[in-house]
């Protein structure tokens, strides 16, 4: 760990001036950073927004660095960890005092396995390519391998829990994952995602090092995140795997397998019949839920005895047959839970089931919790050793006298935190058009996607293609598209006719192009200069009402006297999902451009007026009439 240094933020942010040439000094950035550090020396949680712009990785990287504690930085996209990995950390190296060291953690299962690929490529053919990689392979991270093997294989070769010796394997010294562990606590910096972070979290802290001071990056995913990843759930496949693997790799008495797989089929059936749509939620218990649980404990009690003395010992393989007996165990124990808040539901938990035809009729039983706060309260904020924790991004705030009021609840952030709105360096009102038609029908109206579209063909003509179209369903924007893709003079392309990253290179390299879009770009996505010049939104992002959680929570709400389940969780979340679709557009001071939100309840609602409260301060624009393209009208300004 690099000895704290006398060097001051300013000291740092005027290096980096001296040795970049196309460095800006931002004031922006430098109260960003010395806000963090005033949360890191007071040791106190920070709860920040950062405008596009702005350049938080680097604002929260120096305090990070100048502090000499062991720091971890969590983002929710791959993109993130890679722009911390290769390029801002770098350029922070180049200029401190003093040496740090940087690296990246995955979950294990990105790694591979030696002495599994070793045993499974004597007994089945692997992808020649593959074997090349990983016989030249430094780090075994599968993100390297120039493209996705079949998922079956790799899971037969990537490194698992339930099938590590750990200091007994003849290869631990080479193991890439342990490697990856051995520069992990090594590093000053260590930059991970939102997934690991949580698991970690909830092992307790046997994954990552100790750390003294976290940072959240794109924090306003991780509450989602959590969500799932706190949830348990059980399936018929799951169940038919269960039985399988305790039959093939433990060989457990086939009187408790089968009786295990024939209750398991019983509760399905009826599950199947009591929940006759995709998505259904569980208000009461199922017959046959308790007989299952019992089955899957004796299982569990028999799997917890086993020794396996009868077996000869060679090559550790007692305690392989081992590990196999408790990776059983840990996968019955999940599927008990979920049963068990079945039969005993309360308000902590909320139960759904999931059909998919496509899978065989398989059909799944979630349960999730209704808060994640007091999960986060318990392995986060008040982790052992943990002296200070940041959260931030650029879409935090939504309305009301305290912005961040929303997030803070979401995570259950404790009393006394550090918080800032840090405004964008960008000059929204000459950069940026907002259009707010409200002659259109509402979203309901069986109208509006007719009308909508015609909106997006004018749209299109003054901003010459070169548009991002988002929607918030599937089905408005194949509609949408189906209308318009064959009349439109540009090359058009939406989700789903090729992989996402496929897509932006496309859309990157295509003169004039327009990508008719879902969730998947309304964030995480950054297109500069002039290639992107249109972000139009179909509507407010509101969330869709028949998701179980968001049921649940409005429920919660509803029977609150002092709660309002609109303007405490529909609004926010609606907020801090358009400010993510609304910044795709400027994301550098050159860029420019029009963002259009068709939905007339912008303008037309009196929430509506909290809603463009918390937009960047774009110039709008309420008719296209006058309008022959966004760049007159932009340098007229």
């Amino acid at each position: 760990m690099p000895v704290q240094s006398n060097s001051s933020i300013a000291d740092i942010f005027a290096r980096l001036a001296e040795k970049f040439a196309g460095y800006e000094y931002r004031p922006q950035q430098m109260d960003f950073a010395e806000s963090i550090a005033h949360a890191f020396a007071s040791h106190k949680t920070g709860v920040f927004e950062a405008g596009t712009g702005t350049g938080k990785s680097l604002a929260a990287l120096i305090p990070a660095a100048l502090s000499g504690k062991k720091v971890v930085v969590s983002t929710a996209t791959i993109s993130l960890q890679e722009q911390y990995i290769h390029k801002d950390i770098p350029t922070l190296q180049s200029v401190l005092p003093f040496e740090i060291e940087a690296a990246l953690m995955k979950g294990r299962g990105n790694y591979v396995g030696l002495r599994r690929y070793s045993e499974h490529i004597l007994q089945e053919e692997i992808d020649p390519r593959l074997v090349q990689w990983i016989e030249s392979t430094e780090s075994g991270d599968i993100s390297e391998f120039g493209f996705a093997p079949p998922l079956d294989q790799w899971l037969e070769i990537n490194s698992d829990s339930d099938d590590c010796l750990r200091n007994k394997c003849k290869q631990f010294n080479d193991c890439f994952y342990f490697q990856a562990r051995r520069w992990a606590e090594q590093a000053d910096i260590l930059v991970v995602n939102h997934a690991l972070l949580l698991a970690d979290a909830a092992s307790e802290g046997n994954i990552l090092p100790p750390y003294e001071l976290l940072i959240v990056d794109e924090a306003h995913q991780l509450p989602e995140i959590a969500c799932k990843a706190f949830s348990v759930s059980i399936s018929s496949r799951g169940l038919q795997v269960l039985a399988a693997r305790a039959l093939k790799n433990v060989q457990a008495p086939a009187h408790l397998v089968h009786n295990m797989e024939e209750l398991g089929a019983e509760f399905f059936q009826r599950l199947n019949r009591a929940c006759p749509y995709g998505k259904t939620r569980m208000k009461k218990t199922i017959d046959g839920a308790q007989d299952l649980m019992l089955s899957l404990h004796q299982l569990s009690e028999w799997l917890s005895l086993q020794e396996f003395d009868s077996v000869l010992d060679v090559e550790n393989a007692r305690d392989r047959l081992k590990l196999k007996a408790k990776a059983l165990i840990s996968t019955a124990k999940r599927y008990i839970q979920c049963l068990d808040l079945l039969g005993h539901q309360n308000g902590d938990w909320v139960l759904w089931t999931e059909k998919s035809e496509a899978l065989g009729g398989r059909i799944e039983l979630v349960a999730a919790p209704l808060k994640i706060s007091g999960f986060l309260d318990d392995l986060i904020f008040s982790r052992p050793g943990l002296l200070s924790s940041i959260w931030m991004s650029a879409t935090l705030a939504t309305a009301g006298d305290d912005p961040f009021a929303f997030f803070k609840q979401q995570v259950g952030a404790p009393r006394g935190v550090i918080q800032l709105q840090v405004a964008s360096p960008f000059d929204y009102a000459r950069q940026a058009l907002l259009y707010l038609p409200s002659h259109l029908p509402e979203p309901n109206h069986p109208d509006f996607i007719v009308a909508a579209s015609q909106e997006i063909e004018q749209l299109l003509c003054v901003s010459d293609g070169r548009a991002f179209v988002l929607f918030t369903s599937y089905a408005a924007m194949n509609n949408a598209y189906d209308l318009l893709a064959n009349r439109l003079p540009y090359e058009c392309k939406r989700q789903g006719d090729m992989s996402r990253q496929k897509l932006i290179e496309w859309f990157q390299n295509t003169p004039c192009a327009v990508l008719f879009g879902t969730s998947s770009f309304w964030e995480g996505v950054s297109i500069d200069g002039d290639q992107l010049s249109c972000v139009v939104i179909d509507r407010i992002p509101f969330q869709v009402p028949d998701d179980p959680v968001y049921e649940a929570r409005c429920e919660a709400l509803k029977g609150d006297p002092d709660a309002s389940w609109f303007n405490d969780l529909a609004l926010p979340h609606a907020i801090m999902r358009l400010k993510q679709g609304v910044g795709r557009l400027i994301r550098t001071r050159s860029d420019r451009g029009i963002v259009a939100i068709l939905d007339p309840r912008v303008t037309g609602k009196q929430y509506g007026r909290a809603i463009l409260a918390c937009l960047p301060p774009m110039t709008i624009i309420k008719s296209l009439r006058s309008v022959e393209s966004v760049d007159q009208v932009l340098d007229s300004l």
